[in-house]
């Protein structure tokens, strides 16, 4: 399923929570990244149709989520906060809202058990919530969220307090839906983990997009701003060479020699054209290396970049 957003702006009063949002999404996994404030949960929320947008056009397979009430029902929501039953056991929560949309209390129970047991929950699925960890209530509020099959399954902080073993799981799981062609919009701090789910993302910082797609395209946009690009000879005593041969490049902005760990870095705001340079300077050099690579790849450098707002300096 398909969600657009054609200038959509939120305001809160005289707060804006988001302004002139633009985007479309397909089925996949998306990441929504950026700071506390930045305006995450104000356009998830919209895609849900839980908040009317102030201005703009919200459209979920072509529907307005806001009106759309049977549209709901293709959504899985997993909220950033707790928004349990305590007294309730895992088994029994999910069951009950299975129970709310006219499932048998037999047949409820049976899926219920399915979906928690998918995600590690075997053991404590009958048990009280309010003993549950916090990566047992995150799966606990995924299995919630899943349980109907939903065609768009959203996610605020997903693995905020979650234990490696549980992001583990949640993110296979999420793997699989994608597989399935589930349409899945996740927010996180946590730039490894969405880094390794999928490459396309949506940089937002205080209400505003900065950047939509995929992560290396966007890279590319950037490479007006300089970038370091490490090399590390199998041989020590190759740097000071090997730096004086790099400066001859008109692609060279500087280097730097770091002897202690036998690495020389080139800045430079033509990247491509460095990797594709650099094999034939190291074998006219002769020059052997185990390692070439850069920090600024990373996903958490990206991210660090466009919230600083030095690609717009």
């Amino acid at each position: 399923m398909s969600i657009r957003l054609e200038q959509v702006t939120k305001n809160y009063g005289n707060v804006q929570g988001i302004s002139n949002i633009s985007l479309e999404i397909e089925s996949g996994i998306t990441g929504i990244l950026g700071p506390n404030g930045a305006g995450k949960s104000t356009t998830m929320k919209i895609i849900l149709g839980l908040s009317r947008p102030s201005r703009g056009i919200v459209r979920v397979d072509g529907n307005d989520p806001f009106t759309d009430w049977k549209l709901k029902r293709k959504f899985g929501f997993v909220p950033e906060y707790d928004c349990f039953y305590e007294h309730m056991s895992g088994l029994d929560y999910v069951a009950y809202f299975l129970r709310m949309h006219d499932v048998d209390k037999e047949e409820a129970e049976k899926i219920a058990r399915k979906a928690l047991s998918e995600l590690g929950l075997d053991e404590a699925m009958e048990r009280k919530i309010n003993t549950y960890s916090r990566g047992m209530r995150q799966k606990t509020k995924v299995a919630r969220a899943t349980v109907f099959d939903p065609d768009i399954l959203i996610m605020d902080e997903p693995f905020q307090g979650a234990d490696p073993t549980t992001r583990g799981i949640l993110m296979k799981k999420m793997a699989e839906w994608a597989e399935k062609g589930k349409t899945i919009l996740i927010s996180s701090h946590i730039l490894h983990d969405v880094q390794s789910m999928t490459d396309n993302i949506m940089l937002i910082n205080n209400g505003k997009m900065l950047a939509y797609g995929d992560r290396h395209e966007i890279r590319k946009l950037m490479d007006n701003i300089p970038r370091p690009i490490s090399i590390v000879p199998l041989k020590k005593g190759n740097l000071r060479n090997l730096a004086k041969r790099m400066l001859d490049e008109k692609w060279t902005k500087s280097t730097t020699i770091d002897e202690d760990n036998n690495e020389l870095t080139v800045e430079t705001d033509q990247s491509e054209e460095v990797y594709m340079e650099l094999p034939r300077i190291l074998r006219n050099e002769k020059i052997s290396v185990q390692r070439i690579y850069s920090e600024d790849d990373s996903l958490d450098s990206l991210y660090e970049k466009l919230v600083e707002g030095a690609q717009w300096k």
